[in-house]
């Protein structure tokens, strides 16, 4: 440090009032976040205790889903097609009914009955019909084309097998990413 009578020396003092704007600014923006995260937090658990559901039009299509405790999907944010399978085979994108396998394939009729019977080669053989008719339809989406994201909504009484079939011929259709959906449990 210099002497108090040279004026021309270096000041070695650090200016801490940007330091400090900074900071103040900093401080507002997580105090707002952090209030608006909280209050979405609080708004979903009032959801999920109330078992409202979302605003969302594909809940419109009966499916029971399976539950899981994971983080349920805003779909009305998301804005990606919905494929569902209701445990009657039918397929809806979104809310409309894109193809009724029991009319491609109508010895499908046992396995999707109420009383079903086990699913085996020959349900296989019948349900690729289905998948063929399933697979020219999106692939005809445009949206779904433009996307390449789907989420798929599939009845739990459902075989997995059948699911992943409908999953394979989904990516074979030009879908590169697809999320499952599945209900929020209740204990959360």
């Amino acid at each position: 440090m210099q002497s108090p009578s040279n004026q021309r020396g270096m000041l070695s003092e650090i200016n801490v009032t940007p330091l400090v704007d900074v900071m103040l600014v900093l401080l507002i923006i997580f105090m707002i976040s952090a209030s608006i995260e909280t209050m979405q937090v609080q708004q979903e658990k009032q959801r999920i205790e109330q078992k409202v559901a979302p605003e969302d039009l594909t809940q419109k299509v009966p499916i029971n889903l399976p539950r899981t405790n994971s983080e349920p999907v805003n779909l009305g944010e998301e804005r990606k097609l919905v494929l569902s399978i209701t445990d009657n085979g039918e397929f809806f994108v979104g809310e409309t009914s894109i193809l009724k396998c029991l009319e491609v394939a109508p010895s499908l009729k046992p396995a999707f009955g109420a009383k079903r019977k086990a699913w085996g080669p020959a349900e296989d053989s019948a349900f690729e019909a289905c998948l063929v008719v399933l697979e020219k339809k999106l692939g005809a989406n445009q949206k779904l084309m433009a996307d390449k994201e789907m989420y798929l909504r599939a009845d739990q009484s459902l075989s997995y097998g059948l699911t992943l079939k409908v999953m394979a011929r989904v990516r074979r259709a030009g879908v590169g990413k697809f999320g499952l959906i599945a209900e929020p449990e209740l204990g959360r």
